[in-house]
């Protein structure tokens, strides 16, 4: 063979072995592509038959308190002993409590997720939001429970938004009860010195059954539920924990065995006071008052218009309001507008959404004419920016449905006592 033909015979095999390569690199690229694929795929399904034990969950965790209010609702209506209706109605408050509990959940996920959670500190007095938590989980903890909490001896306060910090706690000791059939369920803190910073580490622990191993680093995961089949899983209070101690520039950590318990810690950075007097001047109450100690005469009665096209909500507001003062009621917008000029009432009371107009093309309009009449939005919608577009329309105030009687009475007195000094 020639020296020219073995020439062009190298060229061709380089050729061929520069195509070969070039083959090879384009099929293990392929190869990793379609590994990501099916990584993305196999996670995809995961995640979709997650959401569906997530979903199933959620509709026996929402199925179950609305059968004891539909039902006890009921009941309460055909019993006379006034022992058995105060009875049916701490069951319905405590599955009402249940219910309000997981929408909220729901909806701050949903917050949470799309970066619109915004912390709202204030100075709050740990030993007293630490009793209001035990008084939060006095019907619900049965007598084989017992619920504890233990604070250092000196009286610390903390800057941090105490509403959050509830909802932890909350969110943790619900866990814990779901998952504790006998023995305690404690909560508490203590201060952590570490150089030139101080930290505060909560914590809430049980007796109850533990969290398998295998399962344990999942358990923050947002649709994780490590018995959903069971309709007793985790749910989102677990997610929404990380996220809320994250925000509050911390972290969250469990430890578990399996028959013997569980213990949640986590740890934030403190800003408050320790040994100092308390700088949180808000109280609470549970007293439940339905109906007035007295009877004024009708006469002298303030007047305060409501709003509202739903029936059974304006027979509740009827109810709570009618022995204290003279109620007028608009169907709409366009009526709320009409009885505003021929009444002229101490108080509106604004449904959102109604038929005919919407409550802030009303509110709009009335505070045009009638500027000094304070008009308080009473409405299901439940987001930061429905606030705002009320406040924006003209609202003084506003309170979401469902609404707690002994707060629409607050603020109905609020509202009316201001407009007359």
């Amino acid at each position: 063979m020639e020296q020219d033909e073995r020439d062009i015979l190298l060229q061709k095999f380089a050729e061929a072995n520069r195509k070969l390569m070039a083959a090879n690199e384009e099929l293990e690229a392929a190869n990793r592509k379609l590994k990501e694929y099916e990584e993305k795929a196999a996670k995809a399904e995961k995640a979709s038959q997650m959401k569906s034990l997530f979903l199933a969950n959620m509709s026996h965790e929402i199925r179950t308190p609305l059968n004891a209010i539909e039902g006890f609702a009921r009941i309460i209506a055909e019993t006379d002993s006034q022992e058995e209706r105060m009875n049916f109605l701490e069951i319905i408050e405590s599955n009402n409590n249940r219910l309000m509990s997981l929408v909220n959940e729901i909806l701050d996920l949903s917050r949470v997720e799309s970066g619109a959670m915004v912390l709202k500190k204030n100075s709050v007095d740990l030993d007293k939001l630490f009793a209001s938590i035990k008084q939060l989980f006095k019907f619900r903890c049965p007598d084989c429970i017992r619920l504890n909490y233990q604070t250092p001896a000196m009286h610390v306060t903390m800057t941090t938004d105490e509403n959050r910090l509830t909802q932890v706690f909350s969110n943790l000791i619900s866990n814990a009860l779901k998952h504790t059939t006998k023995g305690e369920i404690n909560y508490g803190y203590d201060i952590v010195d570490e150089g030139d910073t101080q930290n505060i580490r909560f914590f809430v622990s049980d007796t109850g059954a533990g969290i398998d191993p295998a399962f344990i680093d999942h358990i923050f995961d947002t649709y994780a539920s490590k018995d959903a089949e069971k309709q007793k899983g985790y749910g989102l209070g677990l997610a929404l924990c990380r996220i809320i101690v994250k925000q509050m520039g911390g972290d969250i950590s469990v430890e578990s065995k399996l028959g013997e318990g569980t213990k949640f810690v986590f740890e934030v950075p403190f800003h408050g006071t320790i040994g100092g007097m308390s700088t949180s001047n808000r109280t609470t109450t549970s007293v439940r008052t339905l109906h007035a100690s007295y009877n004024p005469d009708e006469k002298v009665q303030k007047t305060i218009l409501v709003a509202e096209d739903e029936e059974s909500n304006y027979e509740l507001v009827k109810i709570v309001l009618q022995k204290r003062y003279r109620l007028v009621r608009a169907h709409n917008g366009i009526e709320a507008v009409m009885f505003n000029e021929d009444e002229h009432p101490d108080l509106i009371l604004m449904d959102i959404r109604m038929p005919e107009m919407n409550g802030l093309d009303a509110t709009r309009i009335i505070k045009e004419v009638s500027h000094d009449t304070p008009i308080i939005a009473l409405s299901a919608y439940a987001f930061d920016e429905n606030k705002r577009d009320a406040m924006a329309a003209g609202c003084d105030d506003f309170m979401m449905k469902p609404f707690r009687v002994e707060d629409l009475i607050e603020i109905c007195a609020k509202y009316t006592e201001k407009k007359h000094k």
